[in-house]
C-alpha cells in the first residue's frame, strides 16, 4: 500500500513539473554595475587564465560558464578595466559552484499534495565562489581576493493557467514562463550560468577597487615597459618581453613576441623567441635568437637591468655562428616543423661558412665542449625522430588525423643529424692533432 501511495504522488509531482504551467525568475547578491567608464586608477587587467575544480560525479551534468563568454564578457562591461594588450595585468581566476534543489523538490511535493492546482514558490540556489590573483610581470602575486555570491532560480508552477502569474519577488533578468513542461529547467540553468559570467566579472572588479591602486599602477607600469618598437630590415614590428615561470623540469624564460600592431594576447604573434633562461642558481642568462621573419639572419638579444632581462635589441648578422646553432630549436609551438627546416638551413649554412674559421681559433677546451654538445644533440635529435615516426604509425593506424607532419618533423630530425655529423667528425680530428 505504502509503495502504491508513493507512485500516486510521484506520478502527481511528475504531472505538475511535466504537464503543467509556469513562472520563473532569477536573482542574484551581486548586481553587475555595467559602468563603462569605471577605470581603475588607470591600470588595465586581463583575465588569463580560468580554472574550474574537478565536480563530483554527480554535478558533472551541471553547466559552467564558459572561460570565453566570461572573458568577452569582461571587455563588454568594463572595456576600461579589462583589455586583451599585453601590457595589462594578468588575472587569473579560480570558479567553483554548488546547486542545491531541495527546496525546489519539496516545493514540487507540496504542490503535488495541492493536485497540482495551488503553485508554492520552489527555490534553487546556485552559489559560486570567485577566487582570482592577479600577478606581475615575473609572476609574483600582487594581489588576491575571494568571494562568493548566489543566483536564486525561483519558481511556481500550476496545471491550471495561475500558474503563468509572474513568479513573486524580484528578478533581475526578465521571467520565464512555460507550459506543458518541456526543457525550461535545462534552459534556465543556462540563462543562469550565463548570466554569472556578468556576475563573475563584477565580483573581480569589486575585488581590484579594494586593491592597493598605487601598487596596481606601479606594476601596470612595469609591464608597459617591456613593449616597445623595432625596426627590422627597414620595417616596423612591435615587440612584447615576457616571462614564462618554470615548469616541472623546464626553466623560466623570457621571450620576445614579434607582432606588426599593437600586441594583443588573441592575435598569434609573427615570430616568438627565447631570449633569456634562468639558470640553477637563479640568474638570468641571454639566449642567442634569431628572426625567422627577417630575410637576411638578424639576431635578437636582450639588454640586462639589475640582472633581470629588461629591453630587446635586433641587429643584423653577417656571418652566422656555429656554435649558437648546434642545439635542437624549442618545438613546442604550432609551426615546429617550419622552424625546423629554417634552422637546419641556418646550420649548414654555419658549417660552410663558419666552421673553418672555427676549427682554427678555437681552442681546444672550446672544441671539446662542442664535440660534446653535438653528441648531445645527435643522441637527443636520434630519440626524437624516432618518436615522431611512431606517432605517426599510431595516427595511421588508428585513422585519428593526417601522420604526415610527423612524418616530416622525423625527416627533418634525420636531416639535422646528417649536418651535424660532418661538423662533428671536422672538430674531433682538429681536437685530437691538438694533443
Amino acid at each position: 500500500m505504502k509503495i502504491r501511495s508513493t507512485v500516486v504522488w510521484m506520478a502527481v509531482i511528475l504531472s505538475v513539473m511535466f504537464s503543467g504551467c509556469g513562472s520563473v525568475r532569477y536573482v542574484s547578491t551581486l548586481k553587475p554595475t555595467g559602468d563603462k567608464d569605471l577605470q581603475i586608477d588607470r591600470a588595465r587587467f586581463n583575465l588569463t587564465s580560468f580554472t574550474y575544480p574537478a565536480l563530483k560525479n554527480d554535478q558533472k551534468a551541471q553547466p559552467q560558464p564558459s572561460p570565453a563568454l566570461i572573458y568577452e564578457r569582461s571587455k563588454a562591461l568594463y572595456p576600461n578595466v579589462f583589455t586583451d594588450d599585453w601590457t595589462a595585468l594578468p588575472v587569473q581566476v579560480t570558479i567553483s559552484d554548488a546547486v542545491n534543489r531541495s527546496g525546489y523538490n519539496i516545493a514540487a511535493m507540496i504542490t503535488g499534495f495541492s493536485l497540482g492546482i495551488i503553485p508554492f514558490m520552489g527555490t534553487i540556489p546556485y552559489t559560486f565562489t570567485v577566487d582570482f590573483v592577479v600577478t606581475d610581470h615575473r609572476g609574483g602575486r600582487l594581489y588576491e581576493k575571494k568571494s562568493q555570491f548566489e543566483i536564486e532560480h525561483a519558481e511556481w508552477g500550476s496545471i491550471l493557467p495561475i500558474g503563468l502569474l509572474p513568479a513573486p519577488g524580484p528578478s533581475d533578468l526578465p521571467r520565464d514562463y512555460y507550459a506543458m513542461g518541456g526543457d525550461y529547467l535545462a534552459k534556465a540553468s543556462t540563462k543562469i550560468y550565463n548570466y554569472a559570467a556578468d556576475c563573475i566579472v563584477e565580483s573581480v572588479v569589486q575585488g581590484l577597487r579594494t586593491a592597493d591602486q598605487a601598487k596596481l599602477l606601479a606594476a601596470h607600469q612595469e609591464r608597459q615597459a617591456y613593449q616597445q618598437e623595432l625596426i627590422v630590415e627597414g620595417k616596423h614590428y612591435w615587440s612584447y618581453l615576457t616571462m614564462t615561470p618554470a615548469i616541472k623540469d623546464k626553466p623560466a624564460e623570457f621571450r620576445v613576441l614579434l607582432y606588426q600592431d599593437i600586441p594583443k594576447r588573441v592575435v598569434k604573434p609573427a615570430e616568438e623567441v627565447v631570449v633569456a633562461r634562468q639558470d640553477d642558481s637563479g640568474g638570468w642568462r641571454p639566449v642567442s635568437a634569431y628572426l625567422r621573419t627577417a630575410r637576411g639572419l638578424t639576431a635578437a638579444s636582450v639588454l640586462m637591468e639589475n640582472g633581470v632581462p629588461s629591453k630587446v635589441v635586433v641587429r643584423a648578422v653577417a656571418e652566422p655562428p656555429l656554435a649558437d646553432f648546434i642545439d635542437t630549436p624549442d618545438l613546442r609551438v604550432s609551426d615546429r616543423n617550419a622552424i625546423l627546416r629554417w634552422s637546419n638551413g641556418v646550420l649548414l649554412d654555419a658549417k660552410n661558412r663558419s666552421l673553418e674559421k672555427v676549427l682554427r681559433e678555437e681552442s681546444r677546451d672550446g672544441l671539446l665542449v662542442m664535440i660534446t654538445r653535438i653528441e648531445q644533440s645527435i643522441l637527443d635529435l636520434s630519440e626524437k625522430s624516432e618518436q615522431a615516426k611512431d606517432r605517426a604509425q599510431r595516427i595511421m593506424e588508428k585513422g585519428e588525423g593526417d601522420p604526415d607532419p610527423e612524418r616530416e618533423l622525423s625527416l627533418l630530425y634525420r636531416q639535422r643529424i646528417e649536418v651535424l655529423k660532418p661538423i662533428l667528425a671536422a672538430l674531433k680530428q682538429e681536437a685530437a692533432l691538438r694533443k
